[in-house]
């Protein structure tokens, strides 16, 4: 089996160049293969989610517009991590509290998982958290960009939209489901063997 090799990159022009999104063309030369002229790479400073779960064990969602889509999508409090930022969680924080109000303290979170959105086309990173025990402590930003509205569901009803397609964002899913059984509400298959 041949292993992956590098590509190299002959080139390059950018594209668009903004605080919060850069693209650029890439001329690459494939090992042992062709050269491609126009490759594209989004470059973004990536983004974290935060999986919150109230005292009584319900999940804070967000119901909210996106436009890229034209739908409003169910997800869990997530948004891009501000230059001035030097750490995800401190990230975290913020948007949870902008998003819902709510809030947590350090000690009951918990990383979660770190993950690439599309790496063919793109330099994104994502880092997940899980916060227990949110409550809410605040107001959320009023942003006429971002109108949410809040939902508390019950694990058994998370589980129920993710099969019925409701929740439906690709990170997101992933992030569920960790979270469901970093909690107990899914058990590992037996047949699974390390």
């Amino acid at each position: 089996m041949p292993k992956n090799h590098p590509w190299k990159v002959l080139s390059y022009q950018q594209v668009l160049d903004t605080p919060y999104l850069k693209v650029r063309c890439e001329q690459v030369e494939i090992p042992g293969g062709p050269i491609i002229y126009d490759y594209y790479i989004i470059e973004n400073p990536g983004w974290v989610g935060i999986v919150p779960v109230t005292e009584d064990g319900r999940f804070l969602l967000n119901l909210q517009y996106k436009h890229g889509l034209g739908l409003e999508v169910l997800e869990f409090p997530a948004g891009a991590i501000d230059p001035h930022e030097t750490d995800p969680l401190q990230t975290a924080h913020r948007e949870l509290m902008e998003e819902t109000g709510y809030s947590f303290g350090d000690e009951r979170v918990e990383f979660l998982a770190h993950m690439y959105a599309n790496p063919t086309g793109a330099r994104t990173e994502i880092w997940w958290y899980l916060a227990r025990g949110v409550r809410k402590t605040g107001t959320p930003k009023d942003d006429p960009l971002e109108v949410i509205e809040n939902q508390l569901v019950t694990p058994a009803e998370l589980l129920a939209l993710l099969h019925s397609g409701r929740f439906a964002v690709q990170g997101q899913i992933s992030a569920a489901y960790i979270a469901l059984e970093r909690l107990g509400f899914l058990v590992p298959s037996p047949t699974l063997k390390e």
